[in-house]
């Protein structure tokens, strides 16, 4: 996703996005924005301003614009905790690969 991001709709953005990956690709990954800039790590954030929860496979197929993001929320393909604005703006922050 830091390969995808958009630093011009991050502009004064500090935020923390947790992603809990269940599926073929488990894990616990998390992304900091802040700067203009996107950093990846693994592992989990101390205090994330939202944590989604998504099978790999639910979240690849988003990030690859083949499944749009807010229907797979609302039909509970994936869940999302904490401010859900931010969730919104992933789209606009990390475009379609």
């Amino acid at each position: 996703m830091p390969l995808a991001f958009n630093p011009h709709a991050a502009r004064g953005l500090r935020a923390t996005i947790q992603f809990c990956f269940s599926g073929a690709e488990p894990g616990n990954y998390y992304l900091h924005i802040a700067g203009g800039e996107c950093t990846f790590y693994e592992g989990r954030a101390h205090r994330p301003d939202v944590s989604i929860h998504a099978s790999s496979e639910v979240w690849l197929a988003i990030c690859r614009g083949e499944i749009d993001g807010g229907l797979a929320f609302l039909r509970g393909r994936y869940r999302a905790e904490g401010n859900l604005w931010l969730l919104m703006r992933l789209r606009s922050l990390f475009p379609p690969l």
